[in-house]
């Protein structure tokens, strides 16, 4: 009998340490959404929200992140180490050759039936683990593309079902200034 209580006690232990481990993963993505809400809602010059949103998203949410914001800037604004600036190029054209609003590449078993298995393949050329895009569209005003890659060593591993739920609600408000921006813009 004492060997079922040590198991159970075990089990138990692990059970916290896993209640523990989500609770904290939950709040450290609260706390990132309000800051990336923040900052857009701070940043006083239009030109310097989306430089700031991207350095904000890096490294916590991705490794590399490329953003559009057609009103206020001509090309995509990139948060990236050298050695991923191909993985977010190739990524980016995935996406603008898609008719999904979301490209998932990723090994991660919740995310494996939205991957098309040559698309990890490319990913691997391209030196990275997984990365997703979302289009930036917002009321019918096209915004481009949020583009997040993450290389092999990144914190959180390859990007799953909740990273794809915190990345949605940053392209959300992305593309809800990049609306705005287009409005502002539009007189002048």
């Amino acid at each position: 009998m004492p060997q079922n209580s040590t198991e159970s006690s075990n089990e138990n232990w692990a059970t916290a340490l896993r209640y523990i481990a989500g609770r904290k993963a939950a709040e450290e993505s609260l706390g990132f959404l309000a800051y990336i809400s923040a900052t857009i809602r701070t940043t006083t010059g239009l030109t310097d929200v989306i430089p700031a949103v991207a350095g904000g998203c890096v490294p916590f949410l991705a490794s590399a992140i490329s953003l559009d914001a057609p009103a206020v800037h001509s090309r995509p604004i990139a948060q990236s180490p050298d050695g991923l600036s191909a993985a977010l190029d190739g990524v980016r054209a995935l996406a603008r050759s898609s008719d999904e609003q979301q490209v998932v590449i990723s090994e991660h078993e919740g995310c494996a039936k939205r991957t098309v298995p040559g698309h990890l393949d490319l990913l691997r050329e391209w030196k990275a683990d997984s990365a997703a895009a979302f289009a930036l569209n917002f009321r019918g005003v096209a915004g481009g593309h949020l583009v997040l890659v993450r290389a092999a060593g990144h914190r959180l591993g390859p990007i799953g079902p909740g990273d794809l739920a915190l990345v949605n609600e940053v392209a959300d408000r992305v593309a809800a200034f990049n609306a705005f921006a287009t409005y502002l813009t539009a007189g002048k």
